[in-house]
């Protein structure tokens, strides 16, 4: 895997635990698991793995939360785009509940691991609403209530003078709010992932870039640049940075951006008087508006863009977003600004691979990989364990390229521009 292009700090640098000492990969070594990516997926399998008693070597072209997994806004949202009908169609009957099943619990698996193994990341479970972006919408979230509540799902509704005191918002007349949502310090997760991972003996490797992976006598080699790994078993947990170390399944995602922004320090007031109650906040628009308060004292703000450096263009639209939701605020009001790529898949569904004997990947997380690439991470190890296909929550696939992907940034770019033309459309009908 080569080095990504460098990007802007988050703010979550700022706040989060201390990283643990990282050692580059400089020798040949032999382990039962190699793992690639050390973001929330790959953390979570080594973890697992190293309990199990597996010798696991995890392998990053950075450090632990390099990538998305530590400039995600950090919202847990268990819950999928579609109603699960649609998703039963297209898994079929047995993996469409599974599936279901695996984003329904997704938000307390995640808790609970926290409250496990004690992991410092600032963990609040307060819910999170989503809020109808115009008349049409309604529609939309009613069907996603009875739907998922009839799946097991605690979601209910929020309208009118409490949806407002709730969120401290005008913006939004009618939402849902999953109880189960809540939100977490991503890149004090990843670091304490890695911190018990590596105490139950997992050893992670930052500044190692796989560069390749061949075949050796029934197992696989990694090539670093100033080592190797060999193992049985491969598991790429590269998500949104996948690139081409693994012929085919860089063609299966396309990598969206997820841009944000942070507040100035606010009063005591001004923090008070926004999501009062601890909960988190996004919408039903294409172009999605999304906000947390970081459980100090800002407000972070997010939507989709085109530049990990959050460009210019990128920078406007979280301005108008966020004097939409809370007029309170302008640009002066916004202090950093970031991006990261999440995957997106054609099914808007995770990804679960086996092209070959001793080779995995897991991806394709559609903006909930905090809950769901913690899920993703336990079913890679339990294949590893000895669990067969077709006895895992998600579906194992073929590759199958995107359409038209190499032409992915120019079609992201005219999609952005088209759906917010669409959802400023909406909003002024409303």
């Amino acid at each position: 895997m080569s080095l990504p292009q460098s990007t802007n700090p988050s703010f979550w640098t700022q706040t989060a635990v201390p990283a643990q000492p990282g050692n580059s990969l400089q020798e040949e070594i032999r382990r039962d698991v190699t793992i690639i990516g050390a973001g929330i997926t790959g953390l979570r399998a080594a973890l697992e793995l190293a309990k199990a008693g597996l010798n696991v070597a995890l392998l990053d072209s950075h450090e632990p939360g390099w990538g998305a997994s530590g400039r995600t806004g950090g919202q847990v949202n268990p819950l999928a785009h579609a109603v699960p009908e649609k998703i039963i169609t297209q898994l079929g009957d047995t993996y469409g509940p599974r599936m279901l099943e695996s984003y329904v619990n997704s938000g307390n698996e995640l808790f609970n691991l926290i409250n496990e193994y004690k992991l410092d990341c600032d963990a609040v479970q307060n819910g999170w609403i989503r809020g109808a972006h115009c008349n049409s919408a309604i529609k939309d979230l009613e069907e996603m209530h009875k739907g998922w509540s009839e799946f097991g799902l605690d979601i209910s509704f929020l309208e009118g003078e409490e949806l407002q005191r709730v969120s401290g918002s005008n913006a939004y007349q009618t939402a849902t709010v999953v109880k189960s949502g809540g939100c977490i310090q991503p890149l004090s997760y990843s670091r304490e992932l890695a911190r018990v991972a590596s105490q139950h003996g997992a050893e992670i490797y930052s500044q190692s870039p796989a560069l390749s992976i061949t075949p050796a006598d029934k197992q696989w080699q990694i090539n670093t640049p100033k080592g190797k790994v060999t193992s049985d078993w491969v598991l790429f947990c590269t998500n949104g940075y996948t690139d081409n170390t693994l012929k085919g399944l860089k063609q299966t995602i396309v990598p969206l951006i997820s841009v944000q922004a942070v507040t100035r320090p606010l009063t005591d007031d001004e923090y008070d008087a926004i999501l009062p109650q601890g909960h988190t906040l996004s919408d039903t628009r294409r172009v999605i508006y999304y906000c947390r308060k970081d459980n100090k004292n800002r407000l972070l703000f997010g939507s989709l863009g085109m530049s990990e450096q959050c460009n210019n263009a990128d920078r406007k639209r979280l301005h108008k977003a966020i004097n939409h939701v809370f007029p309170q605020f302008s640009a002066a009001d916004l202090d950093v600004y970031w991006g990261g790529r999440l995957a997106f898949t054609p099914e808007v569904l995770p990804h679960l691979h086996e092209p070959a004997p001793g080779i995995l990947a897991g991806l394709g997380y559609n903006g909930r990989g905090v809950a769901m690439g913690t899920v993703m991470g336990r079913i890679l190890s339990e294949r590893v364990l000895g669990k067969a296909p077709e006895d895992l929550a998600i579906p194992t696939t073929n590759f199958k390229a995107f359409p038209f992907h190499g032409m992915h940034k120019l079609g992201v770019y005219s999609a952005i521009k088209y759906y917010e033309m669409r959802d400023s459309m909406d909003t002024r009908t409303s």
